[in-house]
């Protein structure tokens, strides 16, 4: 009786052992998961300071433009010739649209694209509704995967449950002869 005592008492003591290692190892892995979740809010925080920064740049800059496009100052005027080459080739752009128009009768054409931030903006909106729409169909697809697969699963056991029939039908002709 006494091995059986000591064996009890070991068993218990390891038992308390590994469950006070499992109790440390979910809190380590706890602790761990907060500072991977709170990485992973600093890192879309950072994202967005940075798509704030690049916005604030392009406001900027087109502000300067229109104040100092005339007179420069001088590490800015390389960048102001590039926008004010650009504006002269849309606007030659736009010269040869309006006589290819001229020189076809009837044909209305009228192409403009420019950027704005609304359009951005709805660019955005309008990929958050894709990604929505894609995962309420990905659900969708899985819903009608399920009940296609209880469907066979139900066919297959009534397929199964006649065959069974079959057999011991089979079984007791067999026998009564």
């Amino acid at each position: 009786m006494a091995n059986f005592d000591e064996i009890k008492k070991n068993a218990a003591e390891k038992a308390g052992f590994f469950a006070g290692k499992a109790a440390e190892l979910a809190r380590a892995a706890a602790d761990k998961t907060k500072v991977m979740a709170r990485i992973g809010k600093l890192n879309a925080e950072i994202l967005a300071e940075k798509d704030a920064i690049r916005k604030s740049s392009l406001e900027l800059g087109k502000i300067y433009y229109e104040y100092f496009k005339v007179d420069p100052h001088e590490p800015m005027k390389e960048a102001c010739a590039r926008i004010d080459a650009a504006h002269a080739a849309i606007a030659a752009k736009r010269a040869e649209i309006e006589e290819l128009k001229s020189q076809t009768s009837g044909v209305e054409v009228e192409i403009e694209i420019e950027r704005e931030p609304k359009a951005e903006a709805c660019c955005d909106e309008a990929a958050e509704k894709v990604c929505d729409c894609a995962e309420a169909a990905a659900e969708k697809v899985c819903d009608c995967a399920e009940e296609a697969v209880e469907a066979v699963k139900d066919e297959a056991g009534k397929v199964v449950e006649e065959a069974a029939e079959k057999i011991c039908d089979c079984v007791k002709d067999e026998t009564a002869e």
